[in-house]
């Protein structure tokens, strides 16, 4: 509870994602998070619209690899009106075929936007790159050719399979009544009709590096570089927010200061870091021109083998777990960011820890964590890579500096 808060966040997570889907299941989990909209036993659509409407609250859900989540934010004193529609969404979603029809045009639509956007699809194309084979490397949105056939009869089947009570918690931050919560959450979850299954895929196994090529006729070409960072829970995920923030975590960061403010080669540049159950993924993003694209990969290159191969300054580390901690804090100051990182933790057994808590654990980060994984996250041997852009083979050639058994 949050005594300064007006607000609550509500969350129900669910404990699945694209990664629990088989083949044919592709984008399941994404289109029925849409459906859920669609209406309930007890709430039409439009009904769950004019709620929410009505109380000035907001209503939005999410889909990843590893959950689904239908998330509120209402003033404290609505909690017990708005609560009800949430857990319903969740356990008694109309799920009419009807509905799917118009749902799987708006998700088609969806995929249709990502693939015009070069900067989107190549997001979509890495995880190919990297995890191979293992349903980590398929979009969470799925294909067209999956969301096109997916029945009303599958759909349904795969909600009574995975929105089971195992799956399932509640979370809230702010202004919230925690025995007043648990007592709606324990009338209104106990009659879920299920046929749970199991579906973990496992640890993604090592696979050999690869480039995903896009062809689109841009002016820039979109590359995304990446290795195998920390899987979800692992202890190391405190080491590579400090990595990343050195590396193309903000403006003062290597690489945003070597391609961008000191050559010009690009206005977009950074890193990411993805953490998931079964394996994570760490690496580096760019959008330049195609005559610029050699030598801002080898920039890259060279930014790498630095970090990899010589020692973090001291000075530079400490301003690094400064930012990283700094981060942490201010973004815990939202109510909706404190309640994501209590669902995501219960729905996954991860201990739950206080901000103070995690601060400290990237405080403790040293010289050695940060070189040690960025030896192994970004050993030039393990990276894959995926592309949007007009000339394949410049890519591959480009490529050899950071990648290059991916150049291949």
């Amino acid at each position: 509870m949050l005594p300064s808060a007006l607000s609550v966040a509500l969350g129900v997570w669910v404990g699945v994602g694209s990664r629990h889907e088989r083949p044919v299941e592709a984008g399941s989990s994404h289109l029925l998070e849409h459906m859920l909209f669609r209406g309930t036993r007890s709430y039409a659509s439009a009904e769950i619209d004019r709620r929410f409407d009505a109380l000035g609250g907001e209503l939005n859900a999410a889909t990843g690899r590893d959950d689904t989540a239908i998330i509120a934010r209402v003033l404290a004193d609505e909690v017990a009106d708005a609560f009800p529609v949430l857990a319903e969404m969740a356990a008694a979603p109309l799920l009419g075929d009807d509905d799917l029809e118009l749902e799987r045009r708006i998700v088609l639509e969806e995929i249709a936007m990502i693939d015009d956007d070069p900067e989107e699809l190549v997001f979509e194309l890495l995880p190919v790159a990297v995890f191979g084979d293992h349903p980590l490397a398929r979009p969470v949105i799925g294909s067209r050719e999956s969301v096109s056939a997916t029945t009303g009869d599958a759909l349904r089947a795969f909600h009574r399979a995975r929105y089971a009570p195992g799956r399932i918690v509640v979370a809230a931050a702010g202004a919230v009544d925690h025995d007043r919560l648990r007592a709606l959450t324990d009338d209104l979850f106990p009659s879920l009709d299920v046929d749970p299954i199991d579906d973990d895929p496992g640890d993604a196994p090592p696979c050999a590096p690869r480039t995903v090529f896009r062809r689109r006729d841009t002016e820039q070409v979109q590359v995304a570089v990446a290795g195998r960072g920390p899987a979800m829970g692992d202890d190391r995920r405190y080491a590579m927010r400090v990595l990343d923030t050195i590396l193309g975590g903000t403006p003062s960061s290597r690489l945003f200061r070597a391609v961008r403010e000191e050559r010009g080669l690009a206005y977009a540049v950074s890193t990411f870091d993805d953490q998931h159950h079964g394996g994570g993924m760490a690496g580096v993003y760019l959008g330049t021109r195609a005559d610029n694209l050699a030598e801002a990969l080898q920039v890259v290159g060279d930014e790498l083998d630095r970090v990899r191969n010589h020692s973090v300054d001291g000075d530079e580390l400490e301003r690094a777990k400064h930012h990283a901690r700094a981060r942490l804090l201010l973004g815990m100051e939202s109510t909706q960011a404190r309640m994501g990182v209590l669902g995501r933790s219960l729905v996954h057994g991860l201990p739950l820890r206080r901000p103070a808590e995690i601060a400290d654990r990237i405080d403790r980060v040293t010289v050695d964590d940060v070189r040690e994984l960025a030896a192994e996250v970004y050993d030039p041997d393990a990276l894959a890579a995926a592309a949007v852009g007009p000339d394949e083979d410049a890519l591959r050639v480009a490529l050899v500096p950071v990648a290059p058994r991916a150049a291949g």
